[in-house]
């Protein structure tokens, strides 16, 4: 939260149960690792921080003393936290499900439940998970989102490369006419000459060069 916002956080731990252990204060800076110091979230004095008050309820498990309540980092799109806040509470508390609200899709991380109205679909990375949404919405099941699914870039499985695959190919991979070009995995076996007046290729091997007679060409490469 931002300072403005520090009281009305304070009172949603004591209505929601929680109990105020530790607060991490997020030090803003620019592109040039600067402090920002025009900021908009203030009344009164340019803000160049926010705060993540840490509540506990109950007794529960967790690691102690592994961080410190600073963080330095840069600022990016609206609303979007440093990664580092998400790598800080996944020490702190490694072996649980963690719930961000109001998330937006670059604030979507592996073992976390996001919420929000501008998700893009429904993503359960949990199996558990998602056997309680099938069981309770029969009518739209979900399968088990891995992070991977997304990192899938179209693939030829012929040789060469290009903007589009090769027409009637059976295994012309996941390649559509939209999709980026993909440079070939290794060069040809043989460099040759392209036919009908293409570009030229150099040859393999060096020119041998000689003294031609007159009305010849002045150089030639070996056959």
């Amino acid at each position: 939260v931002t300072g403005r916002a520090m009281e009305l956080a304070r009172d949603c731990f004591r209505v929601w149960g929680y109990r105020r252990i530790e607060e991490i204060i997020w030090v803003k800076t620019n592109q040039l690792q600067r402090i920002i110091r025009t900021g908009r979230t203030g009344h009164w004095i340019n803000h160049s921080k926010e705060h993540c008050l840490v509540g506990i309820k109950g007794n529960p498990k967790l690691n102690r003393n592994l961080d410190c309540d600073v963080i330095v980092s840069e600022v990016r799109e609206t609303s979007r936290k440093p990664d580092e806040i998400y790598n800080l509470i996944e020490r702190m508390f490694p072996n649980c499900l963690k719930l961000e609200l109001f998330g937006r899709p670059h604030n979507v991380h592996d073992n976390w439940i996001t919420c929000g109205n501008q998700l893009d679909g429904v993503r359960l990375c949990s199996e558990e998970l998602c056997r309680r949404y099938n069981t309770m919405f029969p009518n739209s099941k979900v399968e088990p989102w891995r992070k991977e699914q997304e990192a899938i870039v179209p693939v030829y499985m012929r040789g060469g490369g290009g903007s589009q695959p090769s027409s009637g190919a059976p295994n012309s991979g996941i390649a559509t006419e939209d999709s980026p070009w993909i440079p070939p995995m290794a060069a040809p076996s043989t460099m040759q000459q392209p036919p009908g007046g293409g570009a030229w290729v150099p040859p393999s091997q060096p020119a041998h060069w000689f003294v031609p007679p007159a009305g010849q060409a002045r150089w030639s490469w070996p056959r």
